[in-house]
């Protein structure tokens, strides 16, 4: 009788337990709920300080993360050895913890960053259009911070795609701050992909109506659908299918972007040239736009890997590739 009078009340007590250390784990809103608050108080100087053994922390915690951040660069570096790899993806969560920090600095009222775009011909044409158009980008520099504020820029309304958070806490205090940046940035959506085919056919509409669709197209995860092509002698890349899908059936054009992080609170945004897609071939078993859609975005990742921060496995080796 006893057990049965306290039972739910040590479930209680068990599940708030789980809860709080969900809050501060990886994914969790705790650690960038107290950074947020730290920064208000926390001079810039200190950052250089700060930031490297805090950065450590998480590296050594987040286990599952480093092993497929090194093992993405163990398949695009493949001379690599396992520790230059480890050594790699530190800088890579180093690199993020710098941007993620820019972000809040902005976020909080408390710094501000510099840009600069590289390939204003292709911005330019970009802008023009007065089609719907796509932009593919990768996770890179900062794209939180970049996209309000070029939304602006180009007079016509951005939908960015993301993915929701993994924690809902942590989604909730996503969603405020979006919902902050759209109501300073008129021309700035956010659409979370929580899965189904509604939403394709919503960034559908948009391109339709004239708008921009951003999408980001090198992160598989939840129930996202996922597509595998070999971009070089022996590297398979682990793509979304989706951006492709919905380039192929609105016949958008689209403009490979990256952002790129040059130094202190300096970012810059490198527009290319549009993809050319080729035609599509009945009955094949792989779309041939795969691999020069999964190129554009290999070719920034292997110029900025230091910034590239994908933390699951997108790249492997098949066995007997080049090396």
């Amino acid at each position: 009788m006893p057990l049965r009078r306290f039972a739910p009340r040590a479930l209680l007590e068990t599940e708030n337990k789980q809860s709080r250390w969900r809050r501060i784990g990886v994914f969790g809103d705790l650690p960038t709920r107290c950074l947020m608050r730290g920064l208000k108080v926390a001079p810039w100087f200190l950052e250089p300080v700060l930031i490297p053994p805090w950065t450590l922390l998480f590296f050594l915690v987040a286990r599952s993360q480093r092993r497929a951040v090194a093992g993405n660069l163990r398949a695009l570096f493949p001379g690599w050895s396992a520790l230059r790899a480890l050594a790699g993806a530190y800088r890579v969560f180093f690199n993020f913890a710098l941007t993620y920090v820019d972000a809040l600095r902005c976020e909080t009222g408390t710094g501000d960053v510099d840009w600069v775009i590289e390939g204003l011909d292709h911005f330019e044409d970009l802008r023009s259009r007065k089609e719907g158009s796509l932009i593919l980008t990768a996770h890179m520099g900062n794209y939180d911070m970049a996209a309000p504020l070029f939304s602006s820029k180009f007079g016509r309304t951005i939908y960015a795609v993301r993915a929701p958070e993994r924690e809902p806490e942590m989604q909730a205090l996503r969603e405020a701050e979006i919902a902050e940046k759209e109501r300073l940035n008129p021309y700035f959506r956010t659409c979370f992909n929580t899965g189904g085919d509604m939403l394709g056919v919503e960034l559908a509409r948009y391109l339709g109506q004239g708008d921009i669709v951003a999408v980001q197209g090198d992160r598989v995860i939840f129930d996202v659908s996922p597509v595998e092509t070999e971009v070089e002698d022996g590297l398979m890349m682990r793509l979304p299918r989706g951006p492709l899908v919905l380039a192929r059936i609105t016949g958008a054009v689209c403009f490979p972007l990256f952002i790129v992080r040059d130094g202190w609170r300096r970012y810059r945004v490198q527009v290319l040239a549009p993809l050319e897609l080729p035609a599509r071939v009945r009955g094949a078993a792989e779309d041939p736009a795969t691999p020069v859609w999964a190129g554009a975005i290999l070719d920034g990742v292997k110029e900025h890997w230091k910034q590239w921060f994908v933390f699951e496995p997108v790249l492997r080796r098949k066995e007997g590739g080049t090396t």
